[in-house]
């Protein structure tokens, strides 16, 4: 059996542009992995004069990301070794400057620690949003896989209860959801 990965999976053009990235904005993937799936196509659609930020905990991720962008040449995006779920986690990214932050199949993590939504909450400006990304629990795929499966509606509730508001649902690929959020 043969199983879909990186776009036939999940493309991240089409999310970013369903949650409304554009160009001159500033894009935060909290928790980018080593393929830097999103972080690459975001650093395109926000364009020079935008900037980018691709934070994970795994220090071999972050150095595969910057090998990537070195090797395409891409000058709006900074490293940022972060651990989401200390209270410090975010501090090389400026107090309300970001205007879209992403989890991608990590979205457990909020469910998780206080302090990984308030540190979502430290970089994002107001009205700036939160995008979700994971896999759907009656997914074949995801069962397959055996994948940790976050549930929707407590994420919806957590992040509620912390002044974030939906902004909608939406389908992220055949096997993911998709959940955007603004902060208020």
């Amino acid at each position: 059996m043969i199983l879909p990965s990186g776009r036939a999976l999940l493309d991240p053009h089409k999310i970013l542009k369903e949650v409304g990235l554009v160009e001159s904005q500033t894009y935060a993937d909290f928790g980018c992995g080593t393929l830097g799936h999103f972080i690459i196509p975001a650093s395109t659609i926000v364009g020079e004069q935008g900037k980018v930020y691709a934070l994970d905990i795994l220090k071999k991720a972050l150095s595969a990301v910057e090998d990537r962008t070195k090797s395409e040449k891409i000058f709006n995006l900074q490293i940022v070794w972060s651990d989401l779920e200390h209270e410090k986690g975010t501090v090389e990214i400026p107090e309300s400057s970001v205007d879209l932050v992403s989890f991608v199949n990590i979205t457990g993590l909020i469910l998780k620690n206080q302090i990984v939504i308030d540190n979502v909450k430290r970089v994002l400006k107001v009205g700036g949003r939160l995008v979700l990304v994971d896999w759907q629990p009656n997914s074949i795929l995801a069962r397959m896989l055996s994948v940790h499966k976050t549930d929707q509606a407590k994420l919806k509730q957590v992040l509620e209860q912390n002044g974030f508001h939906l902004l909608k649902s939406f389908p992220a690929g055949l096997n993911h959801f998709g959940l955007l959020l603004e902060k208020g």
